[in-house]
């Protein structure tokens, strides 16, 4: 019986001896701290959306390339829709509030059904919840968060990319080489 548990690390096949947990961790440590020195070095502050983006996608589907436009599509209307629900009742009053909650409604109703699953899927519901989080909404930059995902998109998308090329080509090098 397979174990579709998300959360379960657990592989029996490909344990993580401790020396190996240490080179990836300072992989992560390098990889993250390359990401917030660019949004930092560019003036972006809400790079807290990137790592939404990369949570979802290495975290949930894996680095699956398949789910990899949903995951990008989702993240967008789900950011969308958080900015919606924060600019709308500013700009239209009690009417903002109520488009904002008929349009949540149509999200949630196209997830209950399945419909248009590139752009409305868990990814999206993820970035609406935390995008509407009060204490984000209190002070988020949601100009700031767009520019910090469109970077998340160029620059875990390239980095996994290469990494699986580089992979692919030690793997078809023949070890007495």
């Amino acid at each position: 019986m397979h174990n579709n548990n998300t959360t379960d690390q657990t592989d029996t096949n490909n344990l993580m001896t401790p020396a190996r947990g240490l080179l990836v961790l300072l992989g992560i440590i390098i990889v993250v701290a390359g990401f917030i020195a660019l949004n930092t070095a560019l003036g972006v502050h809400e790079f807290w959306a990137g790592f939404l983006f990369l949570l979802y996608w290495a975290g949930i589907e894996h680095f699956a390339w398949n789910k990899l436009a949903a995951c990008v599509a989702g993240a967008i209307v789900g950011l969308l829709m958080a900015c919606l629900v924060f600019a709308l009742p500013r700009w239209l009053g009690d009417a903002g509030g109520l488009v904002v909650l008929a349009l949540i409604l149509v999200l949630i109703y196209c997830q209950v059904m399945g419909w248009l699953p590139v752009a409305i899927n868990l990814t999206t519901m993820l970035f609406l919840t935390a995008g509407t989080i009060p204490a984000v909404q209190e002070n988020v930059n949601f100009a700031d968060a767009f520019i910090s995902l469109g970077l998340a998109f160029i620059y875990f998308i390239s980095l996994v990319w290469v990494g699986m090329r580089v992979m692919a080509i030690k793997a078809a090098t023949p070890a007495n080489q």
